[in-house]
């Protein structure tokens, strides 16, 4: 006889089968029919879980992202200089923007999403958001970067690694070139903000 699926199992079934069909089909293009043929369940088990696709997704972004900012933001030493330091997560950020399944979800589906799920998911990036900030007033505390605005650092900031991230998704060899763009972005970034080379 056979084991029922936990609750989670099936949970966790879904969020694989929807990270499995955003990288192939894309958010807009994968349906609530596609995920349930894929886990083997019914309709009526999704909406159990889930209010809609896009609330999988929010919660699936809530589920994966914060352990993976975790993990960008130790990979680079704390003890490194601001603009080193800022170098080296923006570098790291396009990386995961421009070839992970997270990071393409979150630059290409997010604005089509409502209001609501947007902020869920702005609140979900909490702790990259912070980091990035507080690289950035180090930076400006030891003469490295200029003192700009604080909303206006950040977003320039963020619309600068999300160019990159876009240039890694949109080459025709994404894992082949990320590297080179990936620092290209990292130095563009440090200069509008001002550090000296």
């Amino acid at each position: 006889m056979a084991t029922r699926a936990t609750t989670e199992e099936i949970r966790d079934a879904m969020f694989d089968v929807a990270r499995d069909l955003i990288a192939t089909v894309g958010y807009t293009q994968m349906s609530h029919a596609d995920i349930t043929a894929e886990v083997g369940i019914g309709r009526t088990t999704f909406y159990e879980h889930f209010s809609s696709k896009e609330d999988l997704l929010v919660q699936l972004v809530r589920r994966d992202l914060p352990g993976t900012i975790d993990e960008l933001v130790a990979s680079v030493e704390h003890d490194l200089p601001p603009t080193e330091r800022l170098r080296a997560l923006a570098a790291a950020m396009v990386e995961f923007v421009g070839t992970d399944h997270i990071g393409l979800i979150l630059h290409t589906d997010v604005p089509l999403l409502s209001p609501e799920a947007q902020k869920q998911i702005a609140d979900a990036h909490e702790g990259l958001t912070a980091e990035f900030a507080a690289v950035y007033r180090a930076g400006v505390e030891a003469g490295e970067f200029a003192a700009y605005s604080p909303r206006f650092a950040g977003r320039m900031i963020e619309q600068i690694i999300m160019t990159g991230g876009k240039v890694v998704m949109a080459d025709a060899d994404p894992r082949q070139n990320v590297a080179r763009i990936a620092e290209d972005t990292a130095n563009v970034l440090v200069r509008a903000l001002g550090a000296g080379e």
